[in-house]
C-alpha cells in the first residue's frame, strides 16, 4: 500500500521534530531557542544574512517548537491535506505545499525586515504550508461544513476567511508587541496568498454554489 504524500509530510515533520528533542536533551545550547536542529534548519533571517543559510526558507517548515505546536499542525494538514491531494494530485499537491511553505516565509521575512529590520528569533513550523492548504480547501470547497473547535459549524469558505481576518489582524497587533505570542501571523498571511495565486495559476476556480443568502 503506497502512503499519500500527506501521510509522508506527517512521517518527515515528527521524525525530524524526535530528532530535534533528543539533540536538544542531549546537549542543550546555551542561549538557543530550540537547540542545533533549530539553531541550523528553523529560519533566522540573521542567520540567513550573516552565514549563507539559505536553506533555512524551506527546512524551517520541518521543524516544530513543541508537542502542541506540530500535533496542531500535523492535525490540520491530516484533516484537510487528503481531499486536496486527491483533488490535485499528489505531485501538484506536494509542490502546491512546498511552493506555500517558500512564499510563507519569503512573505514573512520582507514584511519583518521591512517593518522592524533584522530578527535573531527563528520562524519554524509548516503551518504556512498549511494555511495554504486551508486556503484551497475553502476555495475548492466553499460549502463544505467545518467544525470549528468540533463545535461551531460554518462553511469553509467562511471560516478559512476569518482566519484570514484574524491573521491580518494578529499581524498588525504583533508589530507593537513583537516579543509576545510567538505566532508568525505574516507568516500564516503569506502561505494563503501564495496559495489563492497558485490555485489561480493551477486552474482550481471557486466553484459555483448558492448559498442560503443568496
Amino acid at each position: 500500500m503506497k502512503l499519500t504524500y500527506t501521510l509522508w509530510l506527517i512521517i518527515i515533520n515528527f521524525l525530524i521534530f524526535f530528532v530535534q528533542q533528543a539533540l536538544f536533551f542531549i546537549d542543550p545550547i546555551p542561549d538557543s531557542y530550540g537547540g542545533l536542529v533549530t539553531d541550523i534548519l528553523g529560519l533566522n533571517t540573521k542567520t540567513v544574512l550573516e552565514r549563507g543559510y539559505f536553506w533555512q526558507y524551506f527546512t524551517y517548515m520541518f521543524v516544530h517548537a513543541d508537542f502542541g505546536h506540530i500535533f496542531f499542525n500535523m492535525f490540520g494538514l491530516l484533516i484537510f491535506g487528503p481531499k486536496i491531494e486527491q483533488t490535485m494530485g499528489k505531485k501538484r499537491f506536494l509542490k502546491y505545499y512546498i511552493i506555500c511553505g517558500l512564499g510563507s516565509s519569503i512573505f514573512y521575512s520582507l514584511i519583518i525586515c521591512t517593518l522592524m529590520g533584522v530578527s535573531n528569533i527563528p520562524m519554524v513550523g509548516a503551518s504556512g504550508a498549511i494555511f495554504g492548504v486551508l486556503t484551497a480547501f475553502g476555495i475548492m470547497y466553499p460549502r463544505d461544513i467545518v467544525y470549528v473547535y468540533f463545535s461551531f459549524p460554518m462553511p469553509a469558505i467562511v471560516f478559512i476567511t476569518i482566519y484570514g481576518i484574524i491573521q491580518v489582524v494578529g499581524g498588525v497587533l504583533s508589530l507593537f508587541a513583537p516579543q509576545t505570542g510567538g505566532i508568525a501571523y505574516f507568516g500564516h498571511l503569506g502561505g494563503m496568498i501564495v496559495g489563492i495565486i497558485l490555485l489561480k495559476y493551477f486552474g482550481y476556480e471557486r466553484r459555483k454554489v448558492r448559498f442560503f443568502w443568496e
